[in-house]
Parts: structure tokens; sequence; C-alpha cells
């Protein structure tokens, strides 16, 4: 009797041992798994927080035409320079006089295209975007083989938020001009703005690729990185961006210096 108690005991002993070694294992998957949930909610606020406290800028890929850190201009030899007007930008407020001119001009010769884009431009640099789509719409009829119709089109349909025309418009400028960099630019930032980091950062390597020396580009392939946690590549591509252009020092040196402990 003696021998089948302790063969019982001696077996609720080994199921004893095996539960308990079980519930070790548990405990520390679940322990890893709330080390990688800690993580994520550290990254999560830290990125939280340099949005709010507005370190990322807004971006609206057209600033890139204008002053300051933006750095992009038209031809490979003069964008790196100084750029103080933007290349639609003649009117930046409502300019009756403009309006009538370009009225008279379109009334007199309507199969004259550079009217329409003249005025489209003007429509939209006082955000005029479904008058400056109607615009190009005609001078785009007048004149499909011109890509800046298209360009400016997409321009006035991102900021419209009306992204799959803008990027059918982008498409557009570079089957006419293939070795343009702002179309690249400005697909990767409607990618940003639909939540496609990983899209985005294509883009980006198209426009790097087209022009190493382009500091908003890294810039923007930055804050892509970012937004899929890749704080090395951001940190990288943001060291690049201040290397090129030493005006975003004081923006992304603090972006820089808050992701750095994160980077394995």
């Amino acid at each position: 009797m003696s021998k089948i108690v302790l063969s019982i005991l001696s077996i609720c002993i080994v199921a004893s041992v095996i539960t308990f070694t079980g519930c070790t294992k548990k405990s520390e998957t679940e322990l890893r798994k709330e080390k990688d949930s800690l993580e994520q909610v550290q990254y999560d606020q830290i990125i939280r927080e340099l949005i709010d406290s507005n370190l990322i800028r807004r971006r609206d890929s057209t600033d890139i035409y204008g002053t300051g850190s933006f750095d992009y201009k038209d031809t490979l030899d003069s964008f790196h320079r100084g750029y103080s007007i933007p290349r639609d930008s003649i009117y930046k407020v409502w300019n009756t006089q403009a309006f009538q001119e370009l009225n008279e001009l379109i009334r007199k010769k309507p199969l004259v295209p550079g009217p329409y884009l003249d005025r489209g431009n003007h429509f939209q640099n006082v955000k005029m975007y479904r008058d400056a789509i109607s615009d190009y719409n005609e001078y785009i009829k007048l004149n499909p083989g011109n890509h800046s119709g298209w360009m400016n089109r997409g321009n006035a349909y991102e900021r419209f938020k009306i992204y799959d025309s803008a990027m059918y418009d982008y498409n557009m400028v570079l089957k006419l001009k293939p070795d343009d960099t702002i179309a690249n630019f400005n697909k990767g930032n409607i990618f940003d703005i639909l939540g496609k980091p990983d899209s985005a950062i294509m883009e980006y390597d198209t426009v790097i690729i087209k022009d190493v020396r382009l500091a908003k580009a890294y810039y923007n392939r930055g804050t892509s990185y970012l937004a899929m946690r890749k704080f090395k590549e951001a940190a990288r591509d943001w060291e690049q961006a201040i290397a090129l252009n030493s005006a975003y020092e004081p923006e992304l040196r603090p972006k820089i210096n808050r992701i750095r402990p994160l980077i394995k």
C-alpha cells in the first residue's frame, strides 16, 4: 500500500515540476512580450512628442519651391544656390489688374495656352484650387507635351487633397521629363500623407539617385524612416541633410538627439 502511495506522490511531484516549469517559460514569454510592448509604447510616445513639439514640420511638398531651407530648385546647376521667388509665384495675393489682363488675353486668343497657365498659377497662389485646375485643364488640352501644366495641376490637386489625380499628373511629368526630381519628391510626400512611408522612401531614393546633393530629400526620407521606427536610418539621413544644408541644424539636431538612445 505504501508503495502505491509513494508512486502517486512521485507522479504528483513530477507533474508539479512540469507545471511549474511550464509556468516559468510562459512567464518569460509574457515578460518578453511586455518588454516589447513597453518599447513600442516608448517609440510611439517619442514620435508623438516630436510631432507635438512641431519638430516634424507639417509638410506640403509644394513648399520646396519656397525660400529658406527649402533648397529645391529647377535645375541641378541652380537649385543648390539661393532661390528667392517660387517659379509660379508672380502674384501671391489677389491682383485684379493681373486677372483682367489675363482674362483679356484669353478672350482675344483662346487657343494660346500660356495665359491659362499663368491664370491657373495665380488662382493657385490665392488658394482657389478648383479654378486653378480648370485653367490647367485648358492649358494641357492646348499644350499636352509641356510638363509644366501637369506639374502645376498636380500641385493644385495635392493641395486640394485629391491625391490620386495628383499622382497621375506627377507620373505624366516623369513620362515627359524622366530626369525631373520634383515629381518624385511630391509623390513621396503624398505617400507619407497616405501613411505609406515605405513607398515614400522608394520615391526619395529615386530623387537622391537623380541628385545626391539635395538636402530636402534626405530630410523627408529621414522623417519617413522615423514613421517606420527605423531610428538609425532616420538619424543618418538627417545628419546628411545638415551636412548638405546647415540651415537644417536647429531643427534636426534636437530630433537626432531625441532618437539617438533608441538606436540599437
